[in-house]
C-alpha cells in the first residue's frame, strides 16, 4: 500500500540537495523507502542538480584535494547513511533506526516506549515512539517543527488516518490528540526541534517520564 500523506516539495528538494540533515533526513528517508512517487521526485531533483553542476566552468583544485578525497573514502560510514534495512513488521528504514530500537528502547509509561536515535550535533533530535493499540496521545502542541513517518500500525489525527509510510508535519499552529487505531501497536519515527507542549494534566504528568 502506497502512502497517502507526503512531504512538501520544499522538503523533498532539501533532501535532494543535502540541506536536510539529522533526524529530519532520517524521517524523509523512511518515507521515501515506501513512496515511489516521492522517491521519483527526489531522483529527478538530483538529476537536475547534477546537470546544473556539469554546466559550471571548471575550477582549479586545491593542492590537498586528492588527500582529502582519499581520507573521506577511508572514513567510517556516518550515522546518517542511506542504508535501508527491513524489519518484518515495519516498513524499510535506515539502519541506525533499527539499531536504536534494538539498543535504546525503554518503556516510558504503560503501553508506551521510546528509543533515542542519534542524529548528530545541532540537528533536530530523532526518536522512535511506540504506542499500544487504542491509546490516545495526550493533547499537545509543538515547539518548532515536528516531522513524523509511520513505521508500523496506524493512528488517527482528527479525521485523518495515518498508516505505514505516511508522513506528517506539525508545528506551533497544531493542537491535537492523536489516537492509535485498535488494529495494533503504532510505531513512528519522529524528528522534533523541541519538546512537546502538553495541553492537559495527563501530558504534564507523563512528559518528564517519557522525555519527549
Amino acid at each position: 500500500m502506497s502512502p497517502h500523506h507526503h512531504p512538501t516539495e520544499d522538503l523533498l528538494l532539501d533532501y535532494a540537495t543535502g540541506a536536510l540533515v539529522g533526524g529530519p533526513r532520517l524521517v524523509l528517508a523512511a518515507h521515501l523507502g515506501s513512496c515511489p512517487t516521492c522517491a521519483r521526485a527526489v531522483g529527478e531533483a538530483e538529476a537536475v542538480g547534477g546537470m546544473l553542476l556539469s554546466g559550471l566552468p571548471p575550477v582549479e583544485l586545491n593542492a590537498d584535494a586528492l588527500a582529502l578525497a582519499l581520507a573521506r573514502i577511508e572514513r567510517p560510514a556516518s550515522s546518517t547513511s542511506s542504508l535501508v534495512l527491513q524489519r518484518e513488521d515495519w516498513i524499510s528504514v535506515p539502519g541506525e533506526v533499527l539499531r536504536a530500537a534494538r539498543d535504546h528502547r525503554r518503556w516510558a509509561a504503560p503501553g508506551v516506549w521510546v528509543a533515542s536515535v542519534s542524529t548528530g550535533p545541532g540537528a533536530a533530535r530523532g526518536y522512535l515512539l511506540g504506542v499500544a493499540a487504542g491509546m490516545r496521545v495526550p493533547r499537545h502542541t509543538h515547539r518548532g517543527q515536528e516531522l513524523v513517518c509511520v513505521l508500523k500500525g496506524a493512528y488517527r489525527d482528527g479525521e485523518t488516518l495515518h498508516r505505514p509510510g505516511d508522513f506528517a508535519c506539525s508545528d506551533e499552529a497544531v493542537d491535537h490528540r492523536p489516537e492509535i487505531t485498535t488494529e495494533g501497536e503504532c510505531v513512528c519515527l519522529v524528528a522534533a526541534e523541541g519538546p512537546l507542549i502538553p495541553r492537559d494534566w495527563v501530558g504534564r504528568l507523563f512528559q518528564p517520564i517519557v522525555g519527549i
